[in-house]
C-alpha cells in the first residue's frame, strides 16, 4: 500500500511538473511574440476614425485572404484584386486564383458587397515594371483601355486600378500615359466604373497635368528597401513630404504597407511579411525595438536587420498623413496575408 502511494505521489509530480513547464512556455512564447501582426486588427485600427479603407489581395498569396475580408466586411470600403497583367508583353491576362478570389467574393458577399477593383500593372513573365511594355500599351492606348474596361466587366468588377510604375521622370512617357488615361476614363464613365490611379512617390506631379476625376492613390512605402540602408517603410518626414507634393491632385489617397524588409548587409533587402516576422522573432529570440520617427519596429540576428510596421506603426503614419493634409485622408492598406 506505501509502495503504490509512492507510485501515485510520483505520477502526481511529474504531472505537475509538466504542466508548470508548459505554462511557462506559453507565456515566454506570449511575451517573446507580443508584437501583434494581425492584419485584422491593423484594419480595425485604420479604420478608428472612419476613414474610407482600402485593401489589396495578391493572386500568389489569397489563400485566407476571403475568411480575413469576410471578418472585416463593415470596415472594408474596397477590394484590389492583384493583379492582371501581360504575360507575353501584350494580352493582358488574369491570373487563375485571382479569377477564383473574384468569383468567390462575388457569390458570397451579401448585399451590399464591397467594391471590387480589378488591378492591372505593367509587368510581363520575364520583366516586372517593364517601361517597353508601356510604350507597347500608348501605342494603341484606346484598344487596351478597351481590353482593360471588357476585362473588369466581365469579371463583375466594380472598378479599375491601374498600376503602372517605372515611368519615373519620362515626361514624354507621362504624357502618353495621360491619353491612355482619358481614353480610360471615357470607358470607365460609359461603363459605370470607378478609376484609381496608383503613383509613386517619385512622380514628378509638378511638371505634368494630370487630369480630374480619376482617384489618385500615393505610394507612402519603400522609403528604405532593396538598395538602400536598413530602415523603415515610410517615417515622420517622409509621410509630410508626400502630403506637400501631392494634396493638390484633385481627389488623392495615401497607401500605406505592413510587412517589412530583412536587410542583410548595407544594401540587400528582402520583403518578409507579418507571419515571416512573427516566426524569425520566435526562432531568432528577437527583442525588437521601436524607432522614435517611424514608430516602425526593428531587429537584428547575424548580420541581419529586419525593419517592420504593426498596428501602432500603421496608427501613427495614418495620423500623420491626417495632420499634414489638415483632413481624414483615405487609405489602401498593401496588403491583407494569411493569418493562420
Amino acid at each position: 500500500m506505501k509502495r503504490m502511494n509512492r507510485k501515485r505521489i510520483l505520477k502526481l509530480l511529474i504531472i505537475v511538473c509538466l504542466f508548470l513547464c508548459g505554462c511557462t512556455n506559453r507565456r515566454d512564447t506570449t511575451k517573446t511574440n507580443r508584437y501583434d501582426l494581425d492584419v485584422s486588427k491593423q484594419i480595425q485600427a485604420l479604420k478608428k476614425s472612419n476613414r474610407n479603407l482600402y485593401v489589396w489581395s495578391v493572386y500568389w498569396d489569397c489563400t485566407s485572404d476571403v475568411r480575413t475580408i469576410q471578418r472585416n466586411r463593415k470596415k472594408i470600403d474596397g477590394i484590389g484584386v492583384f493583379s492582371a497583367y501581360y504575360p507575353d508583353g501584350k494580352t493582358l491576362s488574369l491570373p487563375e486564383k485571382s479569377n477564383d478570389l473574384i468569383q468567390h467574393l462575388a457569390s458570397i458577399e451579401d448585399e451590399p458587397a464591397i467594391p471590387r477593383y480589378l488591378c492591372v500593372v505593367n509587368d510581363t513573365d520575364s520583366e516586372n515594371k517593364s517601361v517597353d511594355l508601356l510604350k507597347e500599351i500608348m501605342k494603341e492606348s484606346e484598344k487596351n483601355a478597351q481590353s482593360i474596361v471588357d476585362m473588369a466587366i466581365q469579371n463583375q468588377c466594380m472598378g479599375i486600378e491601374i498600376d503602372f510604375e517605372n515611368i519615373r521622370n519620362d515626361i514624354n512617357l507621362w504624357n502618353q500615359f495621360i491619353n491612355f488615361e482619358k481614353d480610360l476614363m471615357d470607358l470607365c464613365s460609359k461603363n459605370h466604373l470607378a478609376l484609381r490611379i496608383v503613383l509613386e512617390s517619385s512622380t514628378p506631379v509638378d511638371q505634368i497635368d494630370l487630369p480630374s476625376g480619376p482617384e489618385y492613390v500615393v505610394m507612402c512605402y519603400n522609403l528604405y528597401g532593396n538598395g538602400t540602408k536598413p530602415g523603415p517603410k515610410a517615417d515622420m518626414d517622409f509621410l509630410k513630404d508626400m502630403v506637400a507634393k501631392f494634396e493638390s491632385l484633385d481627389h488623392v489617397s495615401y497607401a500605406l504597407a505592413n510587412g517589412g524588409y530583412d536587410f542583410e548587409g548595407s544594401k540587400k533587402a528582402e520583403a518578409v511579411t507579418s507571419s515571416q516576422i512573427q516566426t524569425l522573432i520566435l526562432e531568432k529570440k528577437a527583442k525588437p525595438k521601436r524607432d522614435p520617427s517611424s514608430q516602425a519596429l526593428y531587429f537584428t540576428y547575424g548580420s541581419h536587420t529586419v525593419w517592420f510596421a504593426d498596428e501602432k506603426t500603421l496608427t501613427f503614419w495614418a495620423k500623420i498623413l491626417d495632420t499634414a493634409a489638415g483632413r481624414t485622408v483615405d487609405i489602401s492598406l498593401w496588403r491583407l496575408f494569411r493569418n493562420e
